[in-house]
């Protein structure tokens, strides 16, 4: 059997931003039959992703961290260049979140990196 694990995906604030949950499937079935704890104990006050790591962590899900994964303009990580970022946050017009991807496949291909093509 597998391991309940998720991924804290940022190194800002608390370590974990919604814009992409990464969960074991063991660690989203153990959600999903626990929720409703979550539902009665952790309140709202940080936000919707404050809330989902609060309710990971309560209900027992461990984590593992990997800051690379999320590029985030407010979190000041806005480092398109990185190829290695799977998800690109807060970017409200296309065009922007566009050129950042843009950039970030750019350096993957200067850096060898075609990890898409294999």
């Amino acid at each position: 059997q597998g391991s309940r694990v998720y991924l804290r995906n940022i190194n800002f604030k608390f370590q974990f931003l919604g814009a992409i949950e990464v969960l074991t499937k063991q660690g989203l079935q153990r959600y999903f039959e626990k929720s409703m704890v979550c539902k009665d104990k952790v309140g709202h006050q940080g936000g919707e992703d404050y809330y989902m790591l609060s309710c990971l962590d309560g209900i027992g899900i461990d984590h593992q961290t990997d800051f690379q994964l999320l590029n985030d303009k407010y979190a000041a990580t806005g480092n398109c260049n990185d190829g290695w970022v799977v998800a690109f946050h807060f970017y409200k017009k296309v065009s922007s979140w566009n050129a950042c991807h843009d950039a970030a496949v750019n350096s993957a291909k200067a850096n060898g990196k075609f990890w898409w093509q294999h």
